[in-house]
């Protein structure tokens, strides 16, 4: 006859080593250690003396490694590793993560009332310097970039020099949900000159070395297509409104999406810098991550409108 076991009270998800090993793995030597609730399906043991306890064994078993001769590693599809590639989130998590690093290493202290504006604009500089945009030229334009945090930052985090360069990881932010690609070499340019003097009354007009900068250089562009091709002005002035902010290798060129929306965006986050009193962090994240702010009202609103 055929013996009932009972699980010891307290105890009803796991069988005592003797009644286990003797009543229902039969030849099987004994668990050793206390069994385990299995989460995935397991074949019992052909050896059961019944159904029922066969069952009741496939639910108990101790943890089985596989031989290690038996261990096959699987390399990922070309899919699969297309699949585990970054996403724009984990980008831009990146790019606020180094962000704040650098805002760390700030010595402005916060007892001052614009110490978000000064630790910002400390940040920008040397990433406008990583894009390229260096020299005496963009000195002039807004400022000398800190020296202390310059070598604090090349020490702590040699990476960023060529992350943000404009080859580098951090050369162009996209978003999955739209077109829309940013410069972020030209997009940190013009954030610093906006952080240096964000008022109407500077000496150098702040929209020079942004989108009025572009606007110039862009007509000087169009200007020389005009001769080159023997455009009318009214030509020239239709490719300008159709391919401004656009991808046209010849008509978008100086002024494409990437400087387009570096400059807009630019302008949007020195704004909330200025205005609502948040950090570079805290612009980029409820901006770009958390999309608080609509870009196109945020940029007329930060000139009165």
């Amino acid at each position: 006859m055929e013996q009932n076991v009972r699980p010891q009270k307290g105890r009803t998800s796991i069988c005592s080593q003797r009644s286990f090993g003797e009543e229902f793995l039969g030849s099987q030597p004994p668990l050793r250690g206390k069994g385990k609730l299995m989460t995935e399906p397991y074949i019992p043991y052909t050896n059961s003396t019944s159904s029922s306890t066969g069952l009741l064994a496939s639910l108990f078993v101790p943890q089985q490694t596989a031989p290690a001769s038996s261990t096959r590693v699987v390399q990922p599809s070309a899919y699969e590793r297309l699949l585990r590639q970054p996403k724009q989130e984990t980008k831009i998590d990146s790019l606020l993560q180094s962000i704040q690093n650098m805002d760390n290493l700030s010595l402005v202290p916060k007892w001052r009332a614009d110490w978000k504006i000064k630790r910002a604009l400390e940040v920008s500089q040397v990433l406008r310097d990583y894009g390229e945009y260096n020299g005496l030229v963009w000195d002039a334009t807004s400022g000398v970039a800190n020296p202390y945090m310059k070598f604090m930052t090349q020490w702590k985090y040699p990476s960023y020099q060529n992350s943000f360069s404009p080859s580098g990881q951090f050369k162009s932010l996209e978003f999955s949900d739209s077109s829309i690609v940013v410069d972020l070499p030209h997009f940190n340019a013009s954030l610093s000159r906006y952080l240096d003097c964000y008022s109407d009354d500077c000496a150098l007009p702040t929209e020079w070395a942004s989108w009025a900068g572009d606007m110039f250089t862009y007509a000087a562009h169009l200007d020389s297509l005009r001769t080159k091709n023997s455009l009318s002005y009214a030509a020239v002035l239709d490719s300008a409104k159709k391919h401004i902010g656009g991808n046209d290798s010849q008509y978008s060129k100086f002024f494409g999406t990437g400087d387009f929306y570096a400059d807009i965006d630019a302008r949007n986050i020195a704004s909330l810098i200025n205005n609502r009193n948040l950090s570079l962090y805290d612009a980029i994240d409820r901006y770009y991550k958390q999309k608080e702010f609509s870009r196109f009202i945020t940029f007329v609103n930060s000139y009165g409108g």
